[in-house]
């Protein structure tokens, strides 16, 4: 029937959280659990960059490597983070190993590296945590020889307190135990964990884990959920949700999405007003909409979305921000919530004092083209770095002049132009299909008197059929998408032709177009 499995981490840890802790997370068997990013391997992860440095600090300070590598894993991914303050009262991580505060000075001292160069150095900050699981193991007066008695070292350096928690984070350890590099110190572990539902009340997929820091929206116009906050934990998953379901903590978060996008835990309820933004709404920090909800405490009308991961990181797994983008559509349907760049925004867009998250590595471009596509829109907007060009394109000619003067343009202004009796450079926005299927239609501009009362819109298929002429008002109603009609629609490169030919003297605005199921 095969070899035995040798003893593991996770499977004795487990057996050290005991019977309540396997009620909270049990072990399930390996399976892809519907709608779970597909890709998850756990045999094996490949090596990482610090590899070598694992090894070189096991061997100093008599910690296995592959322990090494595991907790990097699991706290950062193996990347070199550098330091943010998403969650109040913890403070900031940094390194391969996410070191942090006391345990950072301490692991430093015993390394022998300054403070600075185990912040910065990844050598050096690989020394600094295993110099510091080298004196917990001490402590603890562990054989080390057995992995069994690793466990409570590893939680000690998590600095999880929840049973749930330990499990999980043992969990994410485990993964990484099976690569070649590391692998003879180890052996094969049980599977990792597959997410999965857990009865949350809002979004089915997620796990519910409620928190009790939170409270009630206001019953006025300013409680009226408007809007999405993009956030990073700057902390794995687990440490996230753990912290922001502690009373100490003050603080929460509607979701976190884990690092590889296989489970989402909801923790306060869509309707409620969870804790994570400090800031009062400033509207010329999002291109000047809805400045009537200046001085508003921005928890009052959004929904919060904590990532596991960093600001400082390099980039984000595709699999977090395809579960995310189906997240944010979910969100902004039951809400009816706009999708665009005024109603999906970064935390550190709205708090730029003292928060930069997601970071400046957030693709905000193909994010918001998922979650639009997810919910069956294209937009295409005037200009072109925010557009998605498999899908969307715009052509807009030298005489239309780009400006942001009028605010609740989509994108990063609008284009505008004088109408002409004889004008034929119209502004064409495309979009295309891979098959034919009905498309409803909308557009957008910014208002003011002088726009045209007929601004024309052409509707042409791939085929060069012209199925529709529509005329708008633009002098109003700026800022909002208007419907033009619905048409069934070839495969290929179909569009919607703005017109500037008519009587001299008002003027068409060009923002952006919109093809919806």
């Amino acid at each position: 029937m095969g070899r035995k499995a040798p003893y593991t981490l996770v499977g004795s840890i487990l057996l050290l959280v005991g019977a309540a802790a396997c009620r909270q997370t049990p072990v399930q068997p390996c399976s892809t659990p519907a709608g779970a990013a597909q890709g998850l391997s756990r045999i094996p992860l490949g090596a990482s960059p610090f590899d070598s440095a694992f090894r070189a600090a096991g061997a100093e300070f008599a910690v296995p490597p592959a322990v090494l590598a595991g907790v990097g894993w699991a706290e950062t991914r193996w990347q070199m983070i550098q330091g943010g303050e998403e969650l109040p009262g913890l403070a900031p991580a940094f390194g391969v190993m996410a070191l942090r505060g006391g345990a950072l000075e301490r692991g430093a001292a015993l390394a022998r590296v300054s403070v600075e160069a185990a912040r910065r150095d990844p050598v050096a900050n690989i020394r600094a945590a295993a110099a510091l699981l080298d004196a917990y193991a001490r402590e603890a007066s562990i054989d080390r020889t057995r992995l069994a008695e690793w466990g409570p070292v590893i939680w000690r350096y998590s600095g999880l307190e929840r049973s749930d928690a330990r499990s999980a984070y043992a969990r994410e350890v485990d993964r990484t135990f099976d690569r070649p590099a590391l692998a003879p110190l180890i052996g094969t572990g049980p599977c990792p964990p597959t997410g999965g539902g857990g009865g949350a009340p809002d979004y089915a997929p997620a796990v519910w884990r409620p928190s009790p820091n939170f409270d009630q929206r206001a019953g006025d116009s300013t409680g009226v959920i408007h809007m999405l906050i993009i956030h990073t934990c700057e902390s794995n998953y687990v440490s996230c949700w753990s912290w922001l379901v502690n009373p100490a903590a003050q603080a929460s978060a509607h979701y976190v999405v884990n690092e590889d996008g296989t489970e989402i835990s909801q923790l306060v309820r869509e309707a409620n007003r969870a804790w994570h933004i400090a800031a009062l709404y400033d509207c010329t920090l999002n291109r000047r909409h809805e400045c009537w909800r200046n001085g508003v405490q921005s928890n009052h009308f959004t929904v919060g979305i904590e990532h596991a991961g960093f600001a400082s990181q390099s980039s984000f797994p595709p699999s977090q921000l395809e579960a995310s983008a189906a997240l944010a559509c979910n969100i902004t349907r039951t809400h009816a919530i706009p999708r665009d760049w005024q109603h999906i925004v970064g935390h550190g867009q709205l708090q730029p004092a003292d928060r930069t998250d997601p970071g400046p590595n957030w693709p905000w471009i193909s994010y918001l083209h998922r979650v639009q596509a997810i919910c069956g829109e294209v937009v295409i907007d005037d200009s072109a770095q925010f557009n998605d060009t498999l899908v969307a394109v715009a052509t807009v000619p030298a005489g239309w002049a780009a400006s942001d003067t009028t605010p609740d343009f989509y994108g990063g202004g609008y284009r505008w132009a004088s109408t002409q009796p004889a004008a034929t450079d119209a502004a064409v926005f495309s979009f295309r299909l891979t098959a034919a299927e009905p498309r409803t239609i909308d557009v957008r501009w910014t208002s003011g008197a002088n726009r045209s009362p007929v601004a024309t819109y052409a509707v042409v298929t791939s085929a060069g059929d012209t199925v529709a002429v529509v005329s708008q008002d633009q002098r109003s109603g700026g800022g909002t998408w208007h419907t033009l009609g619905t048409w069934t629609f070839p495969a290929g490169w179909n569009r919607v032709a703005l017109e500037r030919r008519g009587a001299v003297g008002p003027v068409v605005v060009a923002d952006a177009v919109r093809a919806r199921r």
